[in-house]
């Protein structure tokens, strides 16, 4: 098993990282001219010479560095000469740190570089959305040396799995710690609002489908269930069937949770609080690089309506993004997960089935799931005053016509 780890800006860990599994480290700046997968205010601020000293420090501890230029959308930058300076110039600074590979979305940008910076390895990433045997293979042929697979969709789909494993020679990778829902209905507003909110001068940006994801697993506890992660138990499972990579989720959380998650799928096992590995938030300590007063900058509140700037930070201070809390809200019991919880998904897909009618993932939840009532009374009221104004339209000036 090979592990591609997130960069949390904390080179003491690194060594520790390798030890438990880690080949590669991925990262980028909070914002540059191509732009990524998650917006600036959710990033570490790094300048670029911490950032050069964090990947020689990468080098240093025997790890290769993933620079991440996987932006779904470039709002049609991409046809001017003002990108195309910008890229060669961040491409070329890349190339003097030895930066070994670059996760990429757009197939133009993949062209891009293995024809004018040929020593870059390329990486496809998720937003690529490769969850069929004709995407794997045209990314194949493009160029392309490893992709990451949509897991959000196919973690789960045995027989795709199976197929586009015996249709590519390519290293394939898998995301084991996603907590996101298959065929999302949010992921395409999702990943082009993070693009536009990560480039250069982003634009002011409320990331609303985290606001109704969050929501959803609050209220129908089913979804963290069906969402398609890998326990550390399973992983010989799709090592059997040719998947040894698998990426490691989620940038900017504290060092001890990042070797937590790493330690666990290295020894494939894990006892603990399952959503402790899963999440992004409800942490007992900052990441080692957090600093609010930047984040709070990041964010822009001032761009807010003042009662949704309010709302705004209750959200984040309740569900305990960017703050500490003493302990996680959400528990997954990981010993109350059947031992052949995979063996439903190996009989049938999902994603032809009404989860309704199935009720599989439900009655695992109703063993293995609990919320904190205490934390569900003081957040969800939050969410309520967040959707009324972001949809009702007070947070434009507009009269509610609901």
């Amino acid at each position: 098993m090979r592990l591609t780890v997130p960069a949390n800006y904390d080179p003491q860990i690194l060594p520790e990282l390798k030890q438990w599994g880690a080949f590669e480290i991925y990262g980028k700046l909070p914002s540059d001219s191509v732009g990524g997968g998650r917006p600036s205010f959710m990033s570490t601020r790094l300048s670029h010479r911490a950032l050069a000293d964090y990947i020689r420090a990468v080098h240093a501890a025997g790890l290769e560095f993933n620079y991440l230029l996987n932006a779904a959308c470039f709002g049609n930058e991409e046809w001017s000469a003002r990108f195309h300076k910008r890229l060669d110039a961040l491409l070329g600074w890349l190339d003097g740190l030895s930066v070994e590979t670059l996760t990429i979305t757009a197939p133009y940008l993949v062209q891009i570089v293995k024809r004018r910076w040929p020593r870059f390895k390329v990486k496809v990433g998720i937003y690529a959305q490769v969850d069929t045997v004709k995407r794997a293979k045209f990314w194949e042929d493009l160029g392309a040396d490893t992709i990451n697979l949509e897991s959000f969709s196919i973690n789960r789909d045995f027989v795709k799995l199976k197929s586009i494993r015996a249709a590519v020679k390519c290293d394939l990778v898998l995301i084991a710690n996603h907590f996101c829902q298959p065929n999302c209905p949010y992921q395409i507003q999702h990943q082009n609002g993070h693009a536009h909110a990560s480039v250069n001068n982003p634009k002011f940006y409320i990331d609303y489908p985290i606001i109704q994801c969050q929501k959803n697993r609050l209220t129908h506890k089913e979804l963290f269930i069906s969402a398609g992660w890998i326990r550390p138990e399973d992983t010989a499972r799709y090592e059997s069937i040719g998947y040894t990579t698998f990426k490691l989720l989620e940038r900017n959380i504290p060092s001890y949770a990042l070797i937590e998650r790493a330690k666990a799928y290295h020894e494939r096992h894990w006892d603990g609080n399952l959503a402790d590995l899963l999440l992004s938030w409800g942490f007992k300590k900052s990441a080692p690089r957090f600093e609010r007063w930047w984040w709070l900058k990041s964010f822009r509140f001032w761009k807010m309506p003042l009662g949704l700037a309010f709302d705004a930070l209750a959200f984040l201070k309740g569900q305990g993004i960017f703050y500490t809390q003493e302990k996680n809200p959400v528990h997954i019991d990981s010993r109350a997960i059947p031992e052949g919880f995979l063996d439903h998904f190996e009989r049938q897909s999902c994603l032809d089935k009404d989860c309704a009618q199935c009720g599989y993932c439900r009655r695992v939840a109703d063993k293995a799931v609990t919320v904190d009532p205490e934390f569900l009374e003081q957040i969800l009221p939050v969410y309520g005053k967040l959707e009324a104004q972001l949809v009702g339209g007070g947070a434009w000036g507009l009269r509610d016509r609901g």
